[in-house]
């Protein structure tokens, strides 16, 4: 089943206005480069972790097959380029 809405991006934020039950507003200026990088930073975790595991798969596979590949034929590597005419 497919959501009825899409999920809408957060918007930038230039500034926060926190108003208390007291009526007094206090003002926070907005984030810093810091601040915004490591929100996006966290809002990518999830796809960055999941990328390079499966990188990282990919990689022992390349290593793996690079040692079956050699071992599978050194059984019969006497018997290669060997050609038997008649």
């Amino acid at each position: 089943m497919l959501p009825s809405k899409i999920p809408a991006h957060s918007r930038l934020v230039r500034s926060y206005d926190l108003i208390t039950p007291a009526g007094r507003t206090y003002r926070f200026p907005p984030p810093t480069l810091l601040q915004r990088l490591v929100r996006w930073a966290v809002g990518h975790a999830e796809t960055v972790a999941i990328s390079a595991a499966i990188l990282a798969l990919i990689y022992a596979a390349g290593f793996v097959a690079e040692a079956l590949d050699g071992s599978v034929f050194d059984a019969c590597s006497d018997q290669v380029g060997v050609r038997r005419v008649g």
